[in-house]
């Protein structure tokens, strides 16, 4: 399937529309930021570079806090189904037991369709306060550095890698495309590939 810039930019700022309608008319955002205070979207539908329909949510919460974060499930479920949605899919992750090398922390994915029939991807990641600050103010920095690169360059990567089978998030990750965006290594999938190190 091809694309062009003009059709790639309308698609992300159409993703991006889409998801604040969605946060907003599920009361999910209001949900979360009543629980935990501050809520931070990052990742693709931070950045305004969606190419499909995923959003990632990081908020402060105690390490302590592991069973508020379980509850939190059901309270999500509870939400989706006030509005006419349900809940697909959700996955619970206490990260404090077995640490990630890239850090601790508490995670929720859900997956459920909107009332079109989409389906949607939300990665919720509760951190340590201080290390969600500290992501925090890594993540403004990350912006700052994107906002300078080829934005169309970046979605073309993000949508060929996509349309590979078995590639987009196993071969090559959204933020390995941003990082080899940001240290112009190249302009195609196989540069990426060879710049990371991987076997073409």
């Amino acid at each position: 399937m091809s694309s062009t810039a003009q059709s790639r930019a309308a698609a992300a700022s159409a993703l991006l529309r889409e998801a604040g309608l969605l946060l907003h008319r599920t009361g999910l955002f209001r949900l979360l930021e009543e629980r935990f205070g501050k809520v931070r979207i990052t990742g693709s539908a931070g950045y305004d570079l969606m190419v499909w329909r995923d959003i990632d949510i990081h908020m402060p919460v105690e390490a302590a806090g592991w069973a508020d974060w379980a509850y939190l499930g059901s309270e999500i479920a509870r939400q989706l189904q006030d509005c006419g949605l349900q809940l697909h899919k959700a996955t619970y992750l206490n990260d404090y037991v077995d640490p990630h090398p890239l850090g601790a922390g508490l995670h929720w994915g859900i997956e459920f369709l909107d009332h079109e029939g989409n389906p949607w991807k939300c990665d919720l990641w509760g951190w340590d306060p201080f290390d969600f600050a500290v992501r925090e103010a890594r993540d403004e920095s990350f912006k700052l550095d994107l906002s300078r690169c080829d934005r169309d360059l970046i979605l073309r990567l993000k949508t060929e890698a996509r349309e590979r089978q078995d590639y987009y998030g196993v071969v090559v990750t959204s933020f390995d495309i941003y990082e080899f965006v940001i240290a112009g290594a190249g302009d195609t999938l196989d540069e990426l590939e060879a710049w990371k190190g991987v076997a073409g």
